[in-house]
C-alpha cells in the first residue's frame, strides 16, 4: 500500500506540471477552466485507480521488479478452465497473486506438483515464474524433493535401553 502513495504522489506532481504549463500557454478563460477541471477529475482517480487493483490477479507478464526470479514457492493455485491458472506465488517474505493464461498442461502438471508437495510434506515450486518459456522439455511446475529425516542416535548415548538376554555377558 505505501507504493500507491508514492506513485499517486508522482503522477499528481506530474500532471500538476503538466497544468501549469498548459495554463501557461493558453489566454483562453474556457480553456484554462476545462483544464482546471481535468486535473481535479484526474486526481481522485489516479488515487481510486490502483487501489481498486490490490485485491486482483496480477498477470505474470506484468511483473517488471521480479523479472529475474529464478523460482518461486507455490503457497496455493485456483483454475479456471479456458480461461486462467490463479497462483499465490512467494520468492520473497510477501507472497503475491498471479494470474497466467490457460494451458491444460501447464494446469496438469501443476495439479501434479501440489500432490506430489502435498504427499511429501514439502513445497511446489514454479521455475522460472515471469518468464515465456517455449521450452516445454524441463517441467515449469515441481515438488521439492521430501525433506530429509533426521538421523538415528547411535545405541550408548543414553537415548535409549539395551535389552540383554538373561545370562548374556554385559
Amino acid at each position: 500500500m505505501e507504493n500507491l502513495t508514492y506513485l499517486f504522489v508522482f503522477v499528481a506532481a506530474v500532471s500538476l506540471m503538466l497544468v501549469l504549463v498548459a495554463l501557461r500557454w493558453t489566454q483562453s478563460r474556457l480553456a484554462r477552466t476545462l483544464i482546471l477541471a481535468l486535473f481535479t477529475l484526474l486526481l481522485p482517480a489516479a488515487y481510486a485507480a490502483p487501489a481498486s487493483l490490490l485485491g486482483r490477479a496480477k498477470p505474470v507478464s506484468l511483473e517488471w521488479l521480479g523479472a529475474n526470479v529464478k523460482e518461486a514457492s507455490i503457497l496455493s493455485a485456483s483454475y479456471v478452465e479456458g480461461e486462467a491458472i490463479y497462483l499465490t506465488l512467494q520468492w520473497t517474505q510477501v507472497p503475491n497473486l498471479y494470474r497466467i493464461p490457460w494451458d491444460r498442461d501447464a494446469a496438469e502438471q501443476l495439479q501434479q506438483a501440489m500432490r506430489d508437495a502435498q504427499r511429501d510434506g514439502g513445497t511446489a515450486m514454479m521455475r522460472l515464474p515471469f518468464e515465456p518459456s517455449w521450452d516445454r522439455n524441463e517441467p515449469r511446475f515441481y515438488a521439492l524433493p521430501q525433506p530429509k529425516t533426521p538421523d538415528k542416535r547411535e545405541p550408548g548415548n543414553g537415548g535409549g535401553t539395551e535389552y540383554r538376554r538373561p545370562g548374556q555377558a554385559a
